[in-house]
């Protein structure tokens, strides 16, 4: 299955790559909730969803666009992203990915795939590991540096600078502007905190990249200090979310902002 959803993941990001560039793909053509469904999103979601209906495996979908679409009897639920960095991807800027992450009717995390459109690699899982263009890994090490990728707008922008004061020693900070991606980066050893406060993150945007950091034993929390669980019934916002393969920081973050909250 993990095999099915890395080809069709390979095929979507090789759409998208020769489609970039092409006039129109920016067009906005609907609304979802405060966002908005350009002609490229809508390409990319009808090219995953045409693929996986290809493999003959009975599944409903929580879809970024299009929302639920159920199907009666469904064996597995699919929640997928299918463009993650639009505004990237429209901008000529390689960082932007599609996600596709698989369930079972009972919410157990089956198999997923996230694939860089631009590059073409892949990093994806099931329940014997995890694997980047194919290769089963491990695991990574620790970061060489301490990249730090903080998200946040107006609302949070002291809440973040208390968040990175309880940092010790130096670090660099990032903003690339593909969560799905970022946090790949943090569990792949690359990055050393992703931190999203702005209350926008979707179940569409993290559900593959966190299942794929949880089989590496690097667990996404919000910030009440709870593990994230993805809603397989719609498409639904998810308030926070603090990752790091350092567990030391993770659980002074957690208690300074339970202390800070209270």
């Amino acid at each position: 299955m993990r095999d099915r959803l890395e080809k069709i993941a390979v095929e979507a990001t090789k759409y998208l790559r020769e489609m970039s560039g092409e006039e129109g793909l920016d067009r906005v053509i609907g609304t979802h909730d405060n966002d908005t469904t350009k002609v490229v999103d809508k390409l990319a979601e009808d090219f995953i969803l045409e693929k996986l209906n290809e493999t003959g495996y009975s599944v409903a979908y929580v879809t970024e666009e299009s929302g639920t679409i159920e199907k009666k009897g469904a064996e597995f639920v699919a929640v997928i992203d299918p463009l993650d960095g639009s505004t990237n991807y429209l901008n000529g800027i390689t960082w932007a990915s599609v996600s596709i992450a698989l369930f079972s009717r009972s919410g157990a995390p089956v198999a997923g795939v996230i694939g860089e459109i631009f590059s073409g690699k892949t990093y994806s899982y099931d329940s014997s590991g995890t694997y980047v263009n194919g290769l089963r890994i491990e695991q990574f090490p620790l970061p060489k540096q301490r990249i730090v990728l903080p998200y946040f707008d107006k609302t949070g922008l002291n809440q973040t600078s208390l968040i990175l004061s309880w940092i010790e020693g130096s670090y660099k900070t990032r903003n690339l502007g593909a969560a799905s991606l970022d946090m790949i980066l943090v569990c792949t050893g690359r990055a050393y905190l992703f931190v999203d406060l702005r209350n926008k993150l979707r179940n569409v945007d993290i559900a593959s990249s966190l299942s794929f950091c949880e089989r590496l034993g690097i667990h996404p929390f919000n910030l009440d200090g709870e593990r994230i669980t993805i809603d397989l019934q719609r498409v639904s916002v998810i308030k926070n979310v603090l990752v790091t393969p350092d567990s030391s920081l993770s659980q002074k973050i957690l208690k300074m902002w339970k202390a800070l909250s209270s």
